[in-house]
């Protein structure tokens, strides 16, 4: 702390030089003692002078105010509000570690009562050579794999005598971070990372000071592992334009991190050190079912709590804690990483209540739904969690293990639409982006109503919607306005070449992604994903000028590059395989086309759920490909399902429905049953016409196909 002290004694000498004493000593007390001690001290000086010396007045009052802030943002201190050191923190739980069963009456050691003793991992050797090292440590992993613990064992063992920061939220970490920007020997813990990154939160700038040579900081963070694939390379393309510079500085945070995977489920070595620990018939239990969980998962009452969530549900047991604890993993999984107040859990519940079935369930009182669902099992972890930023008034989170769950219903409308409403433009804009790709309609009504409020959200609401040309002149605007920002012309530049492309103008899109291709190219590393985004719209280029042998060769080229450097089941390369398939079945092989798709569409599923309006799109052109194999039945039964759940995404008048329920026309017609296509026809064109007016190309177009159909019905 030498570094530290000599400052304030600089700054202090060069006051008292200044004549200026008594606010002085107050600072300086304030600075050095505890709080009690600090009033005393300070109160005792008398002296006043009219005369400070400037640049030391100013540090000691920047001093004093972050001093006076550092309290309301930590979530643990000492009682002078300070403060404490590792070795101090002898309860792991204190750090977000999760609760295990209690053993029972007559433990007298309560913190080894919340937590087993604990048993070392594959990952400790290489974790503690890091915290050692000082810089910045990323543990990632699946919820309850036991990252905290690990973590906090090996802070405890390596850097016993560092101050503890914790944070209680990003947007208070500034405070906190100037604070730690004296400290020669501090540790900064951040527990679930994602919650302190993106507005407001850790920036490269404060990585770069905490971590520098003349700095002692060490930063040891958790991250669930879908937590920390939002920010992998693969995740570019689908962040809208106006999120990337936030994303990125995000994604340039971990990338300055030294970052360790930890398996959920435990290795053999794992479990036979697992079993020396066995006489605590916690763990015994743990091991008795580690085939299926992980022993960490097990410790903390993960699949308990699972049953009693569902089983709350039933009439009479606890329908409103039930909905609840949906209500707060549904944020979650919507985007809002920050803890959740309780009287928005408490609006947003009342929708689940009523979807399952509302008094009929004979719901408790919101009083015994909040114990209920504070209430540990077993001693162990609860299905919602209190996080700061005070004891009195606390914000609440849904216990992690719940949103990982594979088998979670769409997150309704009803909650996005009230999210968006709720939270700061940044977060309201992140939310709108993911409900883009869940349930259109709300990124919609954020647009509309003027919420989330940018030139790129403007032109994807009307080209989504169809009015390409007026995105694409809103775009142009804007760009005579910005051409001085190189980030932001360029993603004006990409946006206007895409809507150009998907309107026709293919001559026009190509030069310009020529051209944003070679100025990607000079700048950015040869595996940033905006390379294939931009090659892929190029080979899209092609493929709509008629070129499908040279667009199926450059798609092909990306797969390769795509499933090396994003993996096999990210976003893109999926997308990129499903682009493969239409264009083999567009070169006259539909059969080969419908097997492919059936892959992709089960792949699309499992790694982004099926409300996700990528796998929606996959299943139209399945129905396509049935189509055009001859199997006309199939196809009519896939568009059957597909167009509620089509409407349900994008909404009644979306495009993307009229051409369903088009093609729900034509195969009606081609499977024999005439009557009911010209009836689907017919009302498919009258709302076109009704939402497009009748100047529409597309509703001539369809008007010419319905008359060939009347014509060949006739002869």
């Amino acid at each position: 702390m030498m570094r530290r002290s000599w400052r304030l004694l600089g700054a202090w000498f060069v006051l008292a030089a200044g004549g200026f004493t008594g606010v002085g000593s107050a600072l300086v007390a304030a600075l050095w003692l505890s709080k009690p001690w600090a009033a005393s001290v300070g109160g005792g000086v008398a002296a006043v002078s009219a005369v400070a010396a400037g640049r030391a007045r100013q540090w000691l009052d920047r001093r004093w105010a972050v001093q006076q802030e550092l309290p309301e943002n930590l979530a643990l201190q000492t009682r002078a509000g300070g403060l404490p050191s590792v070795q101090d923190v002898a309860d792991p739980t204190l750090l977000g570690v999760h609760r295990a069963e209690a053993l029972g009456h007559g433990v007298r050691n309560q913190s080894a009562d919340a937590v087993p003793s604990y048993i070392p991992r594959d990952i400790d050797e290489e974790l503690r050579s890091s915290v050692r090292r000082g810089g910045f440590t990323v543990v990632v992993g699946e919820s309850t794999a036991g990252k905290s613990r690990a973590a906090f064992e090996a802070m405890r063992s390596e850097i016993p005598d560092h101050l503890l920061a914790v944070p209680s939220g990003r947007e208070l970490l500034a405070v906190i971070v100037a604070r730690l920007s004296d400290a020669r020997r501090a540790a900064l813990w951040l527990d679930d990372l994602e919650r302190f990154l993106g507005p407001g939160g850790l920036t490269p700038a404060m990585l770069a000071s905490l971590t520098a040579p003349t700095g002692g900081v060490t930063l040891l963070a958790t991250m669930r592992t879908p937590e920390y694939d939002r920010f992998a390379a693969r995740t570019e393309g689908t962040v809208d334009a106006p999120d990337r510079p936030v994303w990125r500085a995000s994604r340039e945070v971990l990338r300055g991190a030294h970052v360790i995977s930890m398996d959920r489920l435990w290795s053999p070595s794992e479990l036979a050190v697992a079993a020396g620990f066995a006489d605590d018939p916690r763990i015994a239990r743990a091991l008795e079912c580690a085939d299926v969980f992980g022993v960490a998962e097990t410790l903390t009452a993960g699949p308990e709590l699972v049953r009693d969530w569902r089983n709350a549900w039933a009439p009479g047991a606890h329908p409103r804690a039930a909905a609840l604890v949906a209500a707060a993993v549904d944020c979650r999984r919507a985007w809002l990483d920050d803890p959740i107040p309780r009287d928005l859990l408490e609006r947003l519940h009342m929708h689940y209540l009523r979807a399952r079935g509302g008094h009929t369930l004979r719901p408790e009182s919101v009083e015994e739904a909040w114990a209920w669902a504070l209430q540990s099992v077993y001693g162990a972890s609860s299905l919602l969690i209190p996080i700061g930023p005070s004891d009195e008034k606390p914000n609440y989170l849904a216990f992690d293990y719940l949103i990982d769950l594979p088998d979670h219903e769409p997150v309704p409308p009803e909650t996005w639409d009230l999210l968006i409403a709720q939270v700061d433009r940044p977060q309201a804009l992140r939310i709108a982006s993911e409900a883009f790709w869940r349930v259109r309609t709300v990124f919609h009504r954020a647009v509309d109503s003027g919420v989330v409020d940018n030139v790129f959200a403007r032109a994807q609401a009307l080209a989504d919607s169809g009015y390409y040309s007026r995105a694409i002149q809103l775009l142009t605007d804007a760009l005579e306005v910005d051409n001085d920002d190189q980030e932001m012309s360029r993603s004006l530049r990409h946006q206007i070449a895409f809507y150009h492309m998907r309107t026709g103008h293919v001559d026009e899109a190509a030069a310009m992604f020529d051209k944003l291709l070679n100025e990607a190219e000079a700048t950015l590393p040869p595996d940033d994903e905006y390379l294939q985004v931009v090659r892929h719209n190029i080979a899209s280029c092609a493929r709509r000028g008629g070129d499908l042998p040279g667009a199926l060769r450059q798609f092909q080229r990306i797969l390769a590059d795509r499933e090396r450097q994003l993996g096999p089941h990210a976003m893109n390369t999926l997308e990129t395989r499903a682009t493969i398939a239409a264009i083999v079945g567009e070169m006259g092989d539909p059969a080969k086309a419908l097997q492919m798709t059936q892959e992709v569409l089960a792949d699309e599923e499992e790694a982004l759920g099926k409300d996700h309006t990528n796998p929606l799109a996959t299943r139209h052109r399945l129905a396509r490909y049935l189509a055009e194999t001859g199997d006309f039945v199939s196809a009519l039964k896939v568009l059957k399902t597909l167009i509620p759940d089509l409407v349900r995404a994008v909404g009644l008048d979306h495009p993307d429905v009229l051409d369903a329920r088009w093609d729900m026309a034509r195969y009606s017609a081609r499977h024999g049953n005439r009557s009911e296509a010209q009836r689907l026809f017919q009302a498919v064109l009258a709302d076109r016409e009704r939402i497009y007016g009748m100047d529409d190309p597309e509703l001539a177009r369809a008007r010419q196909e319905f008359e060939e159909f009347l014509d060949l019905a006739d002869s």
